[in-house]
């Protein structure tokens, strides 16, 4: 790929990149750096952007996913829907060719950093405690005696009725 001069295709193509990653919710936390405008092998524009935010991989997944769905509502002649490339060593993208211009948004493959344990470094960890078991649960409880019956007769009269 060769550094060449912006046209009005890849300043187009770019200005679209922006808005289709604002309008994609990804803008709020992640920017667009690095930009490059280069010619691919085969004499095609292309526009490149590293994407500036960690985690890298989710925010990159999430807007391929919405971008496929935009390439696809105005898809022209041409037109190659947004795929992840993994070519490149230490490298993802999102690869797209939209109105005659190539387009990639990429990020390093930064490793995970190792978790890390909270509390001062010590050169010797102490054996794990035993956790003692919980003590013996009381028996059931039942009752010692049959609950009240009521009376037998529920409707008996009452010398008030009577009168």
């Amino acid at each position: 790929m060769t550094t060449t001069v912006p046209t009005a295709d890849t300043a187009l193509a770019k200005a679209r990149l922006i808005r289709d990653w604002h309008d994609s919710g990804a803008g709020r936390h992640a920017d667009l750096t690095d930009w490059v405008q280069s010619t691919t092998a085969d004499g095609l524009p292309m526009m490149s952007a590293r994407l500036d935010v960690l985690p890298p991989a989710g925010a990159l997944a999430v807007f391929a996913a919405r971008q496929e769905v935009e390439v696809a509502r105005r898809s022209g002649a041409g037109d190659v829907l947004p795929a992840l490339d993994y070519s490149v060593p230490d490298r993802t993208a999102c690869v797209w060719r939209e109105g005659g211009v190539w387009v990639e948004v990429w990020h390093p493959n930064i490793p995970e950093p190792p978790a890390s344990r909270p509390g001062p470094p010590t050169a010797v960890t102490a054996p794990p405690r035993p956790v003692p078991a919980p003590p013996p649960r009381p028996p059931a409880v039942t009752p010692s005696a049959p609950l009240p019956r009521r009376p037998a007769n529920r409707f008996r009269r009452t010398p008030k009725d009577l009168t």
